[in-house]
């Protein structure tokens, strides 16, 4: 019975070792500080969109090629405010598929292609299957304020990955 016992917690721990199959991986960093915004006139807002001038790339990998090769997953997107206006609007898009581990095509990704506002919740971001690298993302600001005053603005960005 003990020899049972112990086959079955081994099984177990045999199986939790490939529960961790997914990763991400994200090269680059946002910033948005080399901005020149104009106002025309004394008194007047801003009306800007800023659009952030980075190579921030999101990679899909896992160190278990046999089980992912094909495998479903899906990706959400929050911030954790380190020091942010709930006014100011940050937004984020997938500019293109990236490419595909281990085969010539691109990559197979969906959803994501459009301005989507980063909450601090996590929010659905967009699907793919298999193994993908080099995910172009872009960033911009939405309704900054020149009664925001002069201050640094400061967030993390968190990218979480889900099998299906």
């Amino acid at each position: 019975m003990k020899r049972f016992s112990f086959l079955i917690v081994l099984c177990f721990f045999a199986f939790g070792i490939y529960a961790q199959g997914l990763q991400l991986a994200l090269t680059g960093m946002v910033t948005f500080n080399e901005v020149q915004i104009k106002v025309s006139d004394p008194g007047e807002d801003i009306e800007a969109v800023i659009t952030a001038n980075s190579g921030v790339q999101l990679s899909v990998e896992s160190q278990n090629y046999w089980e992912q090769n094909n495998e479903k997953w899906r990706i959400y997107v929050h911030k954790t405010n380190v020091e942010w206006a709930d006014e100011i609007r940050l937004e984020v898009r997938r500019q293109g598929d990236g490419d595909k581990l281990n085969k010539k095509s691109g990559g197979n990704v969906h959803d994501g292609s459009t301005f989507a506002e980063i909450k601090d919740n996590p929010t659905y971001f967009f699907r793919g299957m298999g193994l993908i690298s080099n995910i172009p993302l872009d960033f911009r600001i939405n309704d900054i304020s020149l009664s925001l005053g002069a201050n640094n603005f400061e967030t993390d960005v968190v990218f979480t990955i889900y099998d299906d």
